[in-house]
């Protein structure tokens, strides 16, 4: 005798919504609101007044200029001419996740896998969105993403904030009188601990963006105080390298002589006899760094990391080897493990150098 079964209506209109949800696989090419890139730049409660058209026009113009520049013109596209709009696609699921990026519109010489790989590599790194909503509904969408293509001639130089004229394209660098052992030579002889400090053992170094014209003159562009040695630590190193007004052969475009830059470090380290230990430390950190920086270039990034994490243990609030060990991470998908170095650099220093990635990758 066969058994009736009874199913209740709760139990059956639960199948229901299970079914229909299983089978609800639209995808809409032109909901109400679209979907729009989630920044950490752009979030509304960091701005006074800013409505959810804010946070999108702020979300889509942000991601376009981090595509940029990430963009490598491909070689074959440059030297074909080839220029033009490429077209993705991206299907952006209810989560907020792209589940697909194609092109749709190429225009060749490596264009359109280009784009697709820097997209693809900001999705890898968390970029998220906020999906596109019908009657107040978040459904499945696609989002058209088309990046122009276009080849500009490079000027050899750049205007900086303070109105200076800085040549990037040269015949020959800057060059200090004697060359770079002379250089070293005069930083080693010339640098100037500051008198105040010389038992507090601080140890790092100070790097500079000098200025040199052509005429010889020389001046401070910026200034990283990587170990947060601290202002008269800094004025210390910018009078030094004052003092080298003249010393310098400037740089050449086109055997003109032209204004650049030339980076240069100052390394201060106490003298006094207490420091010995603290300065053999700072010391092995830069050996274990310069070790890691070969392992890079060799392609060895977990190898590199634990070198950095080496050299950290002996310098634990030196930003520069974070900054390093951040990128690594960074380069390696890492997103968590390099935003907590480049988190304590700000922490460290109550800012960073490059706080526009920072915001975007790891957020305020």
């Amino acid at each position: 005798m066969k058994k009736l079964v009874l199913f209740s209506l709760s139990f059956v209109l639960s199948l229901q919504t299970v079914f229909s949800q299983i089978s609800d696989t639209t995808v809409f090419e032109a909901p109400e609101l679209p979907a729009y890139p989630l920044l950490n730049l752009c979030q509304a409660e960091r701005h006074s007044g800013w409505t959810v058209d804010s946070v999108r026009n702020c979300g889509e113009l942000n991601l376009m200029r981090l595509i940029s520049q990430n963009i490598q013109y491909p070689e074959a596209a440059r030297t074909g001419n080839i220029q033009g709009t490429v077209v993705l696609r991206l299907k952006i699921e209810k989560e907020g996740r792209a589940s697909q990026i194609e092109v749709i519109k190429d225009i060749g010489g490596g264009c359109g896998p280009e784009i697709l790989r820097v997209v693809r590599s900001l999705d890898s790194l968390g970029l998220r969105w906020a999906p596109a909503t019908n009657a107040g509904q978040a459904v499945r969408s696609y989002k058209i993403l088309p990046f122009k293509f276009k080849l500009t001639e490079a000027l050899p130089y750049v205007l900086t904030a303070a109105g200076d004229t800085v040549y990037t394209s040269m015949d020959r660098q800057p060059e200090f009188q004697g060359g770079l052992e002379a250089l070293y030579a005069y930083l080693l002889n010339n640098t100037t601990y500051p008198k105040a400090y010389a038992d507090s053992c601080k140890a790092g170094v100070i790097e500079c963006s000098l200025l040199v014209r052509p005429n010889g003159k020389v001046s401070i562009q910026e200034q990283l105080d990587f170990n947060n040695l601290g202002f008269d630590f800094q004025f210390s190193a910018i009078q030094l390298l004052n003092r080298t007004e003249g010393k310098w052969q400037p740089a050449t475009y086109k055997e003109q002589a032209v204004p650049t830059t030339t980076t240069v470090r100052v390394l201060f380290k106490s003298d006094k006899a207490g420091c010995k230990t603290s300065n053999e430390q700072f010391d092995k950190a830069m050996l274990l760094a310069d070790e890691a920086a070969i392992l890079n270039e060799s392609g060895d990034t977990a190898g590199a990391i634990k070198k950095f994490s080496e050299a950290l243990v002996l310098d634990p609030k030196n930003t520069e080897l974070l900054y390093y060990r951040g990128t690594l991470y960074f380069n390696s998908e890492q997103k968590e493990a390099a935003c907590q170095d480049y988190n304590q650099i700000k922490t460290l220093l109550g800012y960073t150098w490059f706080e526009q990635v920072r915001r975007l990758l790891c957020g305020w």
